[in-house]
């Protein structure tokens, strides 16, 4: 079964991810610019915190937080290309090629390094928390990545066993 070239589920999956895929783009400009301005302007910076009451250590973790940002969208970007790729092999009608097993699991891989990516992001906007007065995060790490990324790899074992079958039944007819 081959879907329609104009089946609206699909065009409107491409449509979301395009334009996440922008956000993604944007968010990976945005703090990639935001890093050397910080570190430019680190004197007004720097007395804007204070104002804040927030001590000058904190602008090691902005510069770290908005790392840790850009490298989180741009995982997010690759992680929604590869989403967009295996949407298109569906709208082209055949999304069970070989290519799609490998992007599965790289997407499996990407959640696994989001998740790590995680981890010392939480950890310094806590302590940004704990520094400011103001401040009140409810930052925490989320294992439910781990299963997306468990269920990916699944998929990806799933695609290539499928690939593989079907390969083995066109051989023998």
């Amino acid at each position: 079964m081959t879907a329609k070239p104009t089946d609206p589920l699909l065009a409107t999956a491409r449509i979301l991810l395009a334009i996440i895929l922008g956000f993604m783009g944007l968010g990976i400009a945005a703090t990639t610019i935001a890093i050397p301005a910080v570190l430019i302007a680190r004197a007004q910076v720097l007395a804007e915190l204070a104002k804040e009451g927030v001590p000058p250590e904190a602008l090691g973790a902005i510069v770290v937080i908005l790392a840790l940002a850009a490298g989180a969208c741009a995982l997010g970007f690759l992680f929604f290309r590869n989403l967009y790729r295996i949407v298109s092999t569906v709208g082209e009608g055949d999304p069970f090629v070989p290519v799609n097993a490998t992007r599965l699991a790289a997407m499996g891989w990407i959640v696994v390094a989001f998740h790590a990516l995680s981890i010392p992001l939480v950890g310094v906007v806590k302590w940004l928390d704990g520094v400011m007065e103001k401040a009140h995060s409810d930052a925490s790490v989320s294992f439910s990545g781990l299963l997306l990324a468990l269920v990916l790899f699944i998929l990806a074992r799933v695609f290539r066993e499928g690939t593989r079958m079907r390969d083995e039944v066109e051989g023998t007819v």
